[in-house]
């Protein structure tokens, strides 16, 4: 077992969610020294006192200087412990052994990052319940591109909503703060072309999902197809399979709702389906498209 674990929490107005899970977090079964690292981008709700009265004070810093990327390395760089374990401030571990399953794999030296099953909350919609049981099934694997029989953009699937890493290895590959969102994609992708291994651990899970709509779905796969595009996943001669990954895709979420008898999910499914290429095929031109028109599509995108 690693020796200890440096927690972060990155958090705005997360009072409700956060007095339901810190208890959990605090009553894990785990027996090696835990740090509590704190961010928080301009609560208003209670978060910060609350977080106060648990002993655990806050790194402020304004909304606007928010960046996924950014400021999960501003927490990082306060740690002091071997593995850094990111949680999401409305991510709920589902049970008492959640951090010991997620850090678990840190005792082979070939792992370098380990990230769990994210279940739908109750009552999220049939689209999007489908796609996280997708994405975290009940089965675990292990990454490892000395066995990979193709390198294409699927094996650097990662979320650091619910994941852990060690320290000298996202100081080697700290997160990318140039890209919109998927930087725990990108520190995946380096942590797997640096030679370790990349384990999905199941048992390591919690409750968590956002519902999106349709302009929800293009806009996420645009700063999606911008973000992977900027890291060299997307765009890249080496790496390929993206369009099969794609086909594959659409075929099972048809063949999951037909086999339901959801034929109405069915047709939904293919029109979010092309929503979400639309939105990858422009965001991977991204920056050469007129800025106006990024601007429009994602405030968030930048130069």
């Amino acid at each position: 077992m690693a020796s200890s674990v440096s927690l972060v929490l990155v958090m705005k107005n997360e009072r409700k969610n956060i007095e339901r899970i810190f208890p959990t977090i605090l009553s894990q079964e785990f027996d090696a020294p835990v740090e509590y690292i704190y961010v928080d981008s301009g609560s208003t709700d209670g978060t910060i006192e609350f977080m106060r009265e648990q002993g655990v004070g806050a790194i402020v810093i304004p909304p606007e200087e928010f960046h996924h990327g950014r400021t999960r390395n501003l927490a990082a760089r306060r740690a002091k412990n071997d593995v850094i374990v990111f949680l999401s401030g409305d991510a709920a571990p589902t049970g008492p052994r959640w951090l010991y399953n997620l850090v678990r794999h840190f005792d082979d030296p070939k792992v370098g990052a380990v990230y769990g099953r994210q279940i739908p909350p109750e009552g999220m919609g049939p689209m999007r319940r489908h796609a996280l049981e997708h994405e975290y099934p009940a089965e675990g694997f292990v990454r490892d591109l000395a066995a990979a029989g193709s390198i294409h953009p699927g094996l650097f699937r990662f979320s650091n909503a619910n994941s852990a890493v060690r320290r000298e290895l996202w100081q080697r590959f700290p997160y990318n703060e140039t890209v919109v969102l998927a930087e725990d994609q990108g520190m995946c992708r380096d942590v797997l072309m640096a030679g370790y291994r990349v384990v999905y651990d199941p048992e390591a899970a919690v409750v968590h999902g956002h519902e999106r709509n349709l302009r929800g779905e293009f806009q996420f796969a645009f700063e999606n197809g911008l973000s992977l595009t900027r890291m060299g996943i997307l765009r890249n001669p080496a790496i390929g399979g993206e369009f099969g990954y794609g086909l594959r895709r659409v075929r099972d979420d048809v063949r999951h709702f037909i086999s339901k008898g959801r034929y109405g999910c069915a047709l939904q499914s293919l029109c979010v389906n092309a929503a979400k290429w639309i939105g990858v095929q422009l965001g991977k031109r991204g920056d050469e498209l007129p800025r106006a028109w990024v601007r429009r599509i994602s405030p968030k995108a930048r130069p």
